[in-house]
């Protein structure tokens, strides 16, 4: 996986929130099991909704830096992109675990496509979120933790 600049992460999530990144390539299927706890104690999800888009977006000026990759990100102009919903799995209410599911075959991006070049300075880039909504509980109101994602998608050299 690549290590991305702090600076990068912070355009995307802002300087303190949670962060899921990583470089994958064209065509990846691959996943992040998830599990929330305080303490040492699972957070029940019971009743909470979760849900994970991304969307295509528009990377520029990207370097490797010593400190990771940089760049800056935008939204992609080329063409009007739509979210694209990604797969909860293997849900634990009790024990606060999840799985995210990355099947990247699905993210509309074609072998064509100009940016998955080998040699493509700006690859493809999506940006998101996953969204754990809880419900209200007593006299704790609803409230939403979010976690951010950040993917570029890199041609391996054979497929494009």
């Amino acid at each position: 996986m690549a290590l991305f600049s702090k600076n990068t992460l912070t355009q995307v999530s802002g300087f303190d929130n949670q962060i899921i990144s990583g470089e994958l390539v064209y065509n990846q299927k691959t996943f992040w099991n998830l599990a929330f706890a305080t303490e040492g104690v699972p957070v029940s999800l019971t009743g909470a909704t979760i849900d994970a888009q991304i969307i295509r977006r528009q990377i520029s000026n990207l370097v490797d830096t010593r400190y990771g990759l940089s760049f800056d990100i935008a939204d992609y102009t080329v063409s009007t992109p739509t979210a694209v919903n990604l797969t909860i799995a293997n849900r634990v209410d009790a024990a606060g675990t999840f799985t995210l599911v990355i099947d990247e075959s699905a993210w509309s991006v074609v072998s064509t496509d100009t940016q998955l070049d080998i040699n493509a300075s700006d690859p493809v880039a999506f940006s998101g979120r996953i969204k754990i909504a809880y419900p209200a509980s007593g006299t704790t109101p609803a409230q939403d933790s979010i976690i951010f994602l950040l993917f570029l998608v890199r041609s391996d050299g054979v497929v494009n």
